[in-house]
């Protein structure tokens, strides 16, 4: 069952690959235009949400069977919902905001930790997607604990989250390739027609 898991995951390191191409570009943005307050902050985290959620969901429905697919699934379908939310209602505040995206880290970095673990066994160098749950979830909780950071603030630790995260999501993905040609090469790797 973990054989299976790891091989559909090797599949779908392209999904992983598109989350950390979305990832950086937000970085990019974000450090280019530093001075984005109150609604365009809003938008351009939502805009992160649900393509992060997007791709979450289609590598989720390509897992369907294999484990605890409904896991990336749920984490997709989190984060859009939390996208839509903050496009209908931008006015929620930068304290709401905030607390938003705290709790968006937080769970999405426990899930990241928790699969990384459950798969040391099959993939090499797990490490990033720990790293990469880890810090997700130190992020959360800093935004948690100082939700009056301001927008300034609360951009450029986006920003930085999301270079970090990039990276990280680049490591994995080329690290789960890396596993499934690895496991081709040995046979262990079911060729689909």
């Amino acid at each position: 069952m973990i054989t299976d898991m790891a091989q559909a995951l090797t599949s779908k390191w392209w999904t992983f690959l598109l989350r950390g191409i979305f990832a950086l570009a937000l970085a990019i943005f974000i450090f280019s235009q530093p001075s984005i307050t109150g609604t365009g902050l809003v938008y351009l985290v939502a805009a992160f949400f649900i393509v992060s959620g997007a791709a979450a969901v289609v590598g989720g429905v390509s897992f369907t069977g294999v484990g605890q697919w409904w896991l990336m699934i749920l984490m997709g379908l989190m984060q859009i919902a939390l996208g839509i939310i903050m496009i209908t209602e931008p006015g929620l505040g930068p304290l709401a905001l905030a607390y938003m995206v705290a709790i968006y880290a937080i769970s999405t970095g426990l899930m990241e930790t928790s699969s990384a673990i459950a798969l040391r066994g099959y993939i090499s160098n797990e490490g990033w997607w720990i790293l990469l749950g880890l810090l997700t979830i130190a992020f959360g909780i800093y935004v948690a604990v100082r939700p009056d950071i301001g927008y300034v603030a609360l951009v450029y630790a986006v920003g930085i989250y999301a270079a970090v995260a990039a990276g990280a999501l680049f490591a994995l993905a080329y690290r789960l390739k890396s596993a499934g040609d690895e496991l081709a090469k040995t046979g262990r790797l079911r060729q689909a027609a």
